[in-house]
């Protein structure tokens, strides 16, 4: 806890990061959708059609990914509030999540980055429900979710989509 004391700023850019890690997750699961916009909704639809990932269909079905992010941000915030009982809740909470993430899909490029990192967090979760929030998990932490944002960058790569040929029109038309 001490540490984190000493590293405020480190430790509230990250939280920042996490936070934007999962809002961004969040609108590309739901699609930009919103039940107040019908313009929104047709754009959002729109744009689905026309763009491809390499994981799009992975990341469309990445709710455990989405609850593991929203998890690490309530751990990194209960932390960078000097909470303990609220970090060890949502370390517990980790722990679980990213176990039940180990069990689902996996992303269809960096599978054994996305699974070191959810070891990680499990890791680290433990540690926090445990009253250990010291170097160790600190850098448990850092290692996961960096490998979450590498998995999910890689997972967000345009797919290069090949525009047929225009046929040539004979002279004259």
């Amino acid at each position: 806890m001490s540490w984190v004391r000493g590293h405020r700023v480190p430790v509230a850019l990250v939280s920042v990061l996490v936070v934007g890690l999962a809002v961004v997750t969040g609108v590309l699961l739901s699609g930009g959708k919103s039940s107040n916009s019908p313009v929104g909704t047709a754009a959002a639809k729109a744009q689905g059609a026309s763009t491809v990932t390499k994981g799009s269909k992975w990341l469309a079905d990445a709710r455990p990914l989405t609850v593991v992010n929203a998890d690490l941000g309530k751990v990194l915030a209960a932390q960078h509030a000097g909470s303990r009982a609220a970090a060890r809740t949502a370390g517990a909470r980790l722990a679980a999540d990213a176990g039940t993430a180990l069990g689902g899909a996996m992303p269809p490029l960096d599978a054994a980055v996305y699974r070191s990192a959810l070891q990680d967090l499990k890791a680290a979760g433990v540690d926090v429900a445990g009253g250990q929030s010291g170097q160790k998990a600190a850098q448990l932490l850092r290692a996961g979710e960096a490998g979450l944002m590498k998995v999910t960058a890689a997972a967000d790569t345009a797919v290069p989509v090949k525009t047929p040929p225009i046929p040539e029109q004979p002279a004259g038309q």
